[in-house]
């Protein structure tokens, strides 16, 4: 029996559910339309299998298998007739293909599966090519989904498959709904966001394969299957909304929601974001944007990030570290351009060179000790605590240099300037970014710029914020 259940009001409950790679969350929202602030009235989340979990390619089975321990969960513990919507987010660029009748036809490659090197330049060389769409490179839905297709049609099995991102399978589970996008998720597979259409050269590539209909997200796609309203006790009159990719739901959980808005997100890379009034696809710089109702997030992914420091030293000696360099005086905190760290040579974004290297800071060569006390042992620490701070240093100039190439581009200054990833529990990282960002003036800084809190870190929430 639930436990609780939200009282009679006027608000109306949303559930949010964020599909990640590892695994599934749900955040039950109270929209109340006299507050300005929703509240989160529950959670739960799932964990994929280890032994589920593929780097590269999933069973989309083992989504609904989360999907339905998710809903049971949450059935448990809260009384779902009260929940008037439901949207999802899923993971950009993960594809399948899929029957007419919506069942899967193969395995889903993964947002970072790059086998399809062959299709990468089957699409340059297609007729009508256009050289901005993000639809390209080894990664991009649209030439994993040929990937598919060529191996699809060597069994020669009609009718035409469906091509179908993460979120369409499990949004068809949930609803019926088939051979439906949203933008976002389109982008990737050649969808032309500014025109809102198929471009003919993406038609003409794909045929005789059934190109979805794209829709904005947060539109209704239909009611909530008769058999899960019965099996979770939902509502029969559940709507089951268009929802969007998963950087996305995280952009909008920070807060961010005027024109000149922007998120920086510290995770194995840097990916920046900023609502702006105008598109702006540049693959020179590796810029590219998606619609959000009716402004633009344009932005880009650095290579650098996380990853570069988690190449260098373990999650619990980067605890330690930042906490051996507490307190820094302010001319610690100075960022040079002298360092631009990457674990390998080629860059995406602020600058796209696939032959650009790497600028590191001198590695130490004696090894990192904790709670030094001997004389050799404090100056290694030294070393150490200097490599890892220029580090630091080096992806705040990266996001430097990325803001400066948006305000190039938009012309548009930062508004508010939200963090969100992992790098929001990284002390030293918010700490250098702050003494940058606070004293100095830029083009892309004006004195009403402002460095605020993410309002969330749950994507989970954030997608249910296009409802």
């Amino acid at each position: 029996m639930p436990q609780h259940s939200p009282q009679t009001s006027p608000s109306i409950f949303i559930l949010g559910i964020d599909m990640g790679t590892s695994g599934i969350r749900g955040v039950i929202v109270e929209k109340n339309p006299h507050t300005l602030n929703d509240k989160i009235w529950h959670s739960e989340s799932v964990l994929l299998s280890t032994q589920h979990i593929e780097p590269t390619i999933q069973q989309p089975s083992h989504w609904i298998t989360l999907l339905n321990t998710l809903l049971t969960k949450l059935s448990q513990a809260i009384d779902l007739t009260k929940i008037s919507n439901l949207i999802i987010d899923a993971t950009s660029s993960s594809v399948l293909l899929c029957s007419t009748q919506g069942n899967a036809l193969t395995n889903a490659l993964m947002y970072n599966n790059q086998q399809a090197v062959q299709e990468a330049l089957q699409i340059q060389q297609s007729e009508g090519f256009d050289p901005e769409t993000p639809a390209q490179g080894a990664s991009s839905t649209l030439a994993k989904a040929i990937f598919l297709l060529n191996q699809h049609q060597q069994k020669n099995i009609p009718p035409p498959p469906i091509i179908c991102h993460q979120i369409d399978f499990l949004n068809h589970y949930l609803c019926g709904s088939l051979n439906i996008t949203d933008e976002n998720n389109a982008l990737k597979l050649g969808y032309n966001a500014q025109s809102q259409q198929w471009p003919n050269w993406i038609k003409q590539l794909l045929a005789p394969i059934p190109l979805p209909k794209v829709v904005a997200p947060g539109t209704h796609l239909g009611n909530i299957t008769t058999q899960l309203a019965t099996q979770y006790g939902f509502s029969p009159s559940l709507k089951v909304h268009a929802g969007t990719t998963d950087s996305i739901a995280g952009f909008l959980a920070s807060g961010a929601s005027q024109t000149g808005d922007t998120v920086i997100s510290l995770g194995s890379t840097l990916a920046i974001k900023m609502i702006t009034s105008k598109p702006i696809f540049n693959k020179k710089y590796g810029i590219y944007s998606h619609k959000l109702k009716n402004n633009w997030l344009v932005g880009g992914a650095s290579n650098s990030g996380g990853a570069v420091l988690l190449n260098a030293y373990s999650l619990l000696e980067i605890k330690y570290l930042i906490k051996s360099l507490d307190p820094l005086s302010a001319s610690d905190l100075n960022i040079t351009d002298r360092y631009y760290p990457l674990n390998s040579i080629g860059e995406r974004f602020p600058i796209s060179d696939i032959h650009f290297k790497p600028k590191m800071p001198i590695k130490p060569k004696q090894p990192l000790v904790f709670h030094a006390s001997s004389p050799t042992e404090l100056t290694a620490l030294k070393t150490h605590q200097d490599y890892f701070l220029n580090l630091i240093k080096g992806l705040v100039h990266i996001e430097s240099l990325a803001y400066n190439k948006l305000f190039q581009e938009t012309q548009q200054p930062i508004n508010h300037l939200y963090s969100v990833g992992g790098g929001e529990k990284n002390k030293l990282w918010q700490q250098c970014r702050k003494a940058h960002f606070t004293n100095q003036t830029t083009p892309y800084l004006t004195p009403q710029t402002t460095l605020k809190k993410a309002h969330s870190l749950e994507a989970a929430y954030g997608v249910t914020k296009l409802i």
